[in-house]
């Protein structure tokens, strides 16, 4: 992490694009600080370290401006572009993740939040997105710098308090009341949203990627220190299972509660600020790239799995669903949802639906590794996914992480004694 003036790089081997400069930031500034003369220094630094994301580039972009009388002003945006297509970005270009996220903030975000202040309450659910652009097959967004208001990241590797679960829990059923609501008066949202992490134009990459990281996996099980491992080694899904479990995941009983669900909700997606003695005081949902309709035990069975702190994840679990389920309700009679309240016995039930608990083998599968893996800066997409030696050793390494192995000895078996990781569920007639 290197520091320089006071501004520090967290991630100083990130590669910042040359066309990203002063000039590409002149509409915001005119609007946002329309009495500034000129530009004195404009300062692009990583936003975020290595693993905290994986499918686009996050700077943090400080500028300092002469104003018209005399005295002198920092400003800093974050802003948001595509990876370059050698680092994965063609990959991640197939899931077109960066269109929706680019409809979330121009049009949908924006309407939730209006829903609420309609009702009569302020509720800020994403960062103030000030510029979007389409600039030729990149789309860039600007949003508001959080940390100006003191919002920061919290610490994925330790997982979350109670205190930060309960709250995060609670905001991530103010997005999914809000999306219902809209959904209710607005009809249907577009077809883009049919579909989250699993795509039927992925196949070949989820396939390839499974393949990659399965056998390494495998052998990873046998280090953790469950009991009767062999057990669980000769549970596991055989590709085509995989990919049967993975196309299940598009399914949508329109008899559920089914809302706009986050797709990619976990510790690192959101943001919060505190008060002077400490106390969570607000926190904001970001990163809405993988947003799909369908049941919210989609991201609640991936947040409480990736992100709840091992002391809490298994005890609390039922917990968590009672508050999540609490506040939904409030959220969905404050916005005169007008079809049946979700009960909770029904939501309880949804986490265990073939199509739903995909989830959890997806999270301690695919992101728990990572997530629970320190900061490095070969911790990449395109490291990860790389057929070489070194891309294997990379995978063995963030499977056989002691500290992940502490955590899956007790979470894997936990979910297959509930059948969540009963795959012969999906095994194709």
């Amino acid at each position: 992490m290197s520091q320089s003036n006071g501004i520090v790089n967290p991630n100083e081997h990130l590669s910042i694009p040359e066309w990203i400069t002063e000039s590409y930031f002149k509409t915001v500034l005119d609007k946002d600080e329309p009495d500034h003369v000129k530009v004195l220094k404009f300062t692009p630094v990583a936003a975020i370290p290595p693993g905290e994301n994986f499918t686009s580039i996050m700077l943090r972009i400080y500028i300092d401006l002469e104003m018209k009388d005399g005295s002198t002003k920092t400003k800093t945006y974050v802003f948001k572009t595509m990876l370059p297509n050698e680092k994965g970005g063609a990959d991640i270009d197939a899931w077109g993740l960066f269109p929706k996220e680019l409809a979330m903030y121009k049009k949908y975000l924006p309407a939730f939040e209006a829903l609420y202040k309609a009702a009569g309450e302020e509720i800020q659910i994403a960062p103030k997105c000030l510029q979007t652009e389409q600039r030729g097959s990149l789309i860039n967004f600007i949003f508001e710098d959080l940390s100006i208001r003191k919002f920061q990241n919290v610490d994925r590797l330790n997982g979350l308090d109670m205190a930060h679960m309960t709250r995060a829990l609670r905001k991530l059923a103010e997005f999914h009341a809000a999306s219902a609501v809209y959904e209710e008066q607005n009809g249907a949202f577009p077809t883009e949203f049919q579909e989250g992490f699993v795509s039927l134009k992925s196949e070949m990459f989820v396939k390839h990627g499974f393949k990659l990281r399965g056998e390494s996996f495998k052998k990873s099980m046998e280090t953790w220190g469950m009991k009767d491992a062999e057990k669980y080694i000769k549970n596991f899904p055989s590709l085509d299972d995989y990919w049967a479990m993975s196309v299940s995941s598009l399914d949508i009983d329109p008899l559920d509660f089914n809302t706009l669900t986050h797709g990619d909700f976990w510790s690192s997606n959101f943001m919060c600020n505190y008060l002077p003695d400490g106390t969570l005081d607000q926190l904001i949902l970001v990163d809405f790239q993988a947003c799909k309709w369908g049941d919210p035990a989609i991201d609640l069975l991936f947040f409480i799995t990736l992100s709840a702190a091992k002391d809490i994840r298994i005890r609390e679990f039922d917990s968590f669903i009672y508050i999540y389920w609490e506040r939904l309700v409030e959220c969905l009679k404050l916005l005169k949802y007008q079809k049946p309240l979700p009960k909770l016995r029904n939501l309880h039930t949804s986490l265990y639906k073939k199509q739903n608990s995909f989830y959890a083998f997806f999270a301690i599968f695919n992101h728990l590794p990572i997530i629970m893996f320190p900061s490095d800066k070969d911790t990449n997409l395109h490291n990860v996914m790389g057929d070489t030696e070194e891309g294997e050793k990379l995978r063995l390494r963030l499977t056989s992480n002691p500290t992940y192995g502490d955590v899956m000895k007790d979470l894997y078996p936990f979910f297959y004694h509930r059948g969540l990781f009963n795959f012969d569920d999906y095994k194709t007639q």
